[in-house]
Formats: C-alpha cells, structure tokens, sequence
C-alpha cells in the first residue's frame, strides 16, 4: 500500500496526501491508507486511474469521507476544488467546483441575488457535488423540485480513470438516455464529479419563518393539514421534537413547527399571519413570526443543524406516507417505537410526507414501520423500503431483478469495483 501513497504524493504533492491525523476527514471505523486532496480535474483522473490500476479502494467526500469497506483504501478529500468557477445571469446557471460547501454557495449565490433552493443534508460537512450525489428529496423539493432538477450538465472521472462531460446550458440536452439526470442520487458510484453545472434561480423577493411551541409532534402535523387545506404554497413545514428542536427555538417547551415563506411582501405578510393562526388554534403555547434577514438565517441554520443530527445518525427509521397521512404515520410510529416525545427525536417533513423517528433497533423497527406505511400508501425510504415492499408481496424475484439492474450499470461504470465501497446493492 505504500507503493500507492507515494505515487499519488507524485501526482498531487507531498503535502496534498495525508497519512498522518485523518480523523477530522474520516466517518466511520475503518483506516484508509492515505487522505488524498486533489486540486484540479486532471489530478481526480490520475489518482483514479492510479487507484484502478493497484486495484485499490477509493472514496470521496466534500470534507468528510465514509470509511465504510475503506481499510488500506484512499479517501479523497475535495476541498480543494472549492470554488464558484461561472455565474451566467442571462442563463441563471452556474458552474461549481464539487468540494464547495454547500451552505457557502447557497450563501454566496444570495448575496448575487440568485438562489440555488435545495438543503445541505449535513451543513456543516455537505458540498455541492455531495448535494447531487445523495440526492434525496429535502423539505424545499415540494415547491422547489428535488436536486435532480438542478444539475443541467457536469464533468466526471469515470472509476476507470477516464473522464467524461454531459450536458450543456440548454435546458433540453437529452436524447436517448437522460445520463444528465441519471447521475443524481448514485453517491459516487459511477464516477467522481470535478465540475457541475447547475441551474438557478431568482432569490426570493420576502423570506419568513413561522415557528410555534407546540404540545407534541403530533399537534403540529394536524396543524400542517390544516395549513394545506388553505391552499397556502408554502416552501417548508418541519416539525421536530423538543431535544433537537433547541437547535431552532431555545427554550421552546415542546415540539417545535417550523414553516417557512417565501412570497411577495404582501403576500408574506399574509400568509405567516395565517400560519400562525393555524398554529395556535391546534395548541401552540407560543409562537414566533421571523422576517429579519439575520433572524431568519440563525433559524434556517438551526433547522439545518436539527436535520444534519438526524440524517447522520444511524439509529432511525425514515419512511413516507404522503402529506395527508402524516398523522396517520405518526399514529403508526408510535406504536412500534413508543413515546416519540421520549425518544432522540422525531422529525415530519409535512409537504414531503416523510417520518424519521430515533430507532434503537432500525432493522427490526424498519419491517414493522414498513408495514404499517403500506396500507396508507407509502414505505420505508431507500433500497430497503424496495425490498421489504417485494417481502411484503413475497416477491423476491422482483427485488433480485432490482439489485441485478443496478449491480449490472454498476460494473459497466466500475469494472473492477473500486469505487465508493460502502454503498451496496
């Protein structure tokens, strides 16, 4: 393995391949043999190549890279590669660097007047590249559509070494297979970003937050239907409860509501006046509405700080049921993982539909809050939902077509299986 390091020690600089003190660039409990930090495109394809050739591991992370099936492999590191490289205001698109920190280009698009809606899933450690490359739905993709939409081109090195451009300015850029959009959500399996063109848009005119102390969680859900019957277009109705709820409200007694607005002045006005009504009729014990630019942003940071805690533990389950159901789903979480006001923490994405509830045992949990998500029309989220939906059906057959699909594009991307380890299918 030390033949690898000090090859790549060549490729990028001694200073730029770090064997020593890994751990703030590290998640999880395996070792690589090295970090590495590449600074252009052209170093990303060598160091793959070099990686493809020794038949090593690798893995790529903004800031932070998985360790997962990682021993002896290179985790690389992208923040170098960090910088916004183009804004084209006529076009309302921008090319990025793929290490640059996801909140700070989100910050430096709206100090341009221009906005980039979807949410860091670990603010403090989540880059843009990240953003696509996880690509799940966050608690804007009702008004705003998922990160998919947003990547209209990109340039990556294949696990292969070799480097790839798709897309372009144009919106329509896609015949035959749409390998555009196909990329999002594939978490560096088939490739490593070194430029993304994204799509923008206008910065919102008004922002507003509406947050409200609540009784519980289950409170707030009921609230969001009735805030949704309103046919008020709001961009976000979060919920959590109280223990990570301080992140957003300190001091708040009981779960806190969190719903965001982004309108014309009047109609913000109107709308956060409505909302806080709602709120109260189901019970708030206190509520706040937030319209300075400085308030606004310390609450969206503690939203995210809440929801970076949730996505990065492991002991949860996340299923979906549909925004009407919401209370339905809670009901059901209820009676597999109890209390939920006592547990870690429990979440509801109101628009999306989406539950996450603090699991102490998610594996056995999941099968259950599986089949409690069926019959209201939803499942647990990701491969596993997949698969207990094809158990539930007694259908393996469907579920090994599945994981045969996917392993087969896989491979044809990485024939020697050297890319991003820790996810399987």
């Amino acid at each position: 393995m030390s033949q690898i390091v000090e090859q790549l020690k060549s490729l990028l600089g001694a200073d730029n391949v770090i064997t020593k003190d890994m751990t703030k660039y590290l998640r999880g409990g395996e070792q690589p043999a090295a970090v590495a930090c590449p600074g252009t495109g052209e170093e990303v394809a060598a160091l793959v190549k070099a990686a493809a050739d020794a038949g090593v591991k690798v893995n790529v992370g903004g800031a932070v890279v998985d360790t997962t099936g990682l021993s002896g492999g290179i985790a690389v590191v992208m923040k170098r590669m960090n910088k916004i490289l183009e804004i084209d205001r006529n076009n309302l698109t921008c090319w990025v660097q793929p290490g640059m920190p996801h909140k700070e280009f989100c910050d430096a698009l709206l100090k341009e007047g221009l906005y980039f809606p979807p949410e860091p899933y670990a603010v403090s450690t989540s880059s843009v590249a990240g953003c696509i490359g996880i690509g799940d739905p966050d608690s804007k993709a009702f008004k705003y559509m998922p990160p998919r939409t947003y990547i209209i081109a990109y340039e990556m090195v294949l696990p292969t070494g070799e480097p790839m451009k798709i897309g372009s300015k144009c919106i329509k850029c896609v015949s035959g297979l749409d390998l555009i959009h196909f990329i999002a959500g594939t978490r560096a399996t088939l490739g490593i970003f070194t430029k993304i063109l994204v799509k923008l848009q206008p910065a919102p005119v008004c922002r507003s937050i509406v947050l409200a102390d609540l009784p519980n969680i289950t409170t707030a859900a009921k609230a969001f239907l009735s805030i949704q019957k309103r046919r008020l277009f709001v961009s976000r109705e979060n919920a959590i409860t109280n223990k990570l709820g301080q992140h957003i409200w300190s001091g708040a007694k009981g779960a806190v509501a969190f719903v965001d607005i982004e309108e014309f002045p009047k109609a913000n006005v109107e709308y956060a006046k409505i909302v806080e009504a709602e709120l109260k009729i189901a019970g708030a014990t206190a509520t706040k509405i937030i319209s300075d630019e400085k308030e606004y942003a310390s609450a969206e940071l503690g939203w995210l700080k809440a929801r970076e805690a949730v996505n990065l533990t492991d002991k949860k389950v996340r299923f979906t049921v549909g925004a009407s159901n919401v209370v339905k789903g809670l009901d059901a979480a209820k009676g597999v993982v109890g209390a939920l006001e006592d547990g870690e923490f429990a979440l509801i994405e109101a628009q999306l539909g989406k539950v996450t509830v603090a699991s102490a045992n998610p594996e056995a949990d999941a099968v259950k809050l599986n089949k409690a998500a069926m019959p209201l029309g939803g499942n647990v989220s990701g491969l596993l939902g997949s698969k207990l939906r094809c158990d539930e059906y007694s259908d393996q057959a469907m579920f090994d077509n599945i994981t045969q699909l996917l392993h087969n594009i896989r491979k044809e991307f990485d024939p020697k299986g050297i890319l991003a380890p820790g996810i399987q299918f």
